[in-house]
């Protein structure tokens, strides 16, 4: 059987890629009171350097957290089959996001590139059918962690402010 063509907002809702292996279309979960459909969030960050860095330029951050389901028989958004067993969609889902880096989400609004999956990536919910899997992929990776264990992220007062890297943990 020959995969089909797939293109978000026709026959799946968004599209998770890396260039290592197949392309995943996903089906997204619609929460039944969001009458606008299934969605995917995006919190923008914008982080100001330290003094001490080369670059002065802010950086701009991007979160995504989209729901997906699993189930052995689902509809597609233009009322098609979805194709993909859930346990291939399981294998490929595993296989994208353990490579960390270079993932990309396309959604019908466009392709989002440069995404990473680090720590908590996805929260896992099994029902009797179906599952649900909320995914977390961000453009930050977290080198702004005290590389010396003694050192805390946590401050001992509130007025204190501590900064390694780009972040301000405080």
């Amino acid at each position: 059987m020959t995969e089909a063509i797939w293109i978000p907002g026709v026959n799946c809702d968004v599209i998770l890629k890396h260039r290592n292996h197949a392309d995943l279309p996903l089906i997204l979960h619609k929460i039944p009171s969001d009458l606008d459909g299934p969605r995917v969030r995006i919190h923008y960050e914008v982080y100001w350097p330290d003094s001490n860095s080369v670059n002065l330029e802010p950086i701009e951050v991007r979160h995504l957290w989209f729901t997906i389901l699993i189930a052995d028989r689902m509809l597609c958004p233009d009322g098609s089959w979805y194709m993909l067993s859930s346990n291939e969609i399981q294998k490929r889902l595993n296989a994208i996001l353990l490579e960390k880096t270079n993932i990309r989400l396309t959604t019908r609004t466009g392709t989002i590139q440069g995404l990473c999956c680090e720590e908590h990536a996805v929260i896992h919910t099994i029902y009797q059918q179906a599952e649900k899997l909320e995914i977390h992929l961000t453009t930050r990776v977290m080198v702004d962690i005290p590389l010396e264990s003694t050192e805390s992220l946590w401050l001992e007062t509130e007025e204190l402010r501590s900064t390694w890297g780009a972040a301000i943990w405080g």
